[in-house]
């Protein structure tokens, strides 16, 4: 199941998910995944560069994997995070900037959130020894146009821009609950 924003904003059921993942949240990791080479397919980096200029408290670390993320499992492991965002371009069929939260098991299931479906499924599976307790969403932002060379678009951009807004908010929150 997934949990989707609405065209006037965040539902409550969204900002309730984010909330209830961010809870007692001791490490978080925040990975930015797509390709900057094909338009929205970068709409998850620019979520990240987003966050970067957030001054985000030091329990928060983002990493910017572009189409690799799997060249990050050692940094991964080493942070043992608690907690995992992971921010990609996801074809869900709807209106384009649309952005769903789905969980690992939509993804592992068949739903394509992206071409890196499968490293990205296997990265929890990898930390999940050293962190146990370790819980991953996936966020996915509906592309208009993924072609090479082409720039973010505006519906993306926008997207991007009111879920970083969301997600720093949340996050500065979340420690003083």
């Amino acid at each position: 199941m997934s949990v989707s924003s609405s065209d006037s904003g965040f539902t409550e059921e969204f900002i309730n998910a984010i909330d209830v993942f961010l809870k007692n949240a001791t490490r978080l990791a925040i990975i930015g995944v797509g390709n900057e080479d094909n338009g929205d397919d970068a709409v998850g980096l620019y979520v990240l560069t987003l966050l970067q200029d957030a001054n985000l408290p030091n329990w928060v670390t983002n990493f910017y994997c572009e189409r690799v993320p799997e060249h990050f499992l050692g940094k991964f492991r080493r942070l043992e995070p608690d907690r995992i965002i992971i921010l990609d371009a996801a074809d869900m069929k709807e209106v384009p900037g649309a952005i769903a939260i789905f969980p690992k098991e939509a993804v592992s299931s068949g739903f394509h959130l992206s071409t890196h479906t499968l490293s990205l499924t296997m990265l929890e599976e990898f930390l999940k020894p050293v962190v146990p307790d370790l819980i991953t969403i996936y966020v996915g932002i509906q592309p208009k146009e993924m072609y090479f060379d082409t720039p973010l678009s505006k519906e993306c951009k926008d997207a991007a821009k009111e879920f970083a807004e969301l997600l720093i908010e949340r996050i500065l929150l979340a420690k003083k609950r």
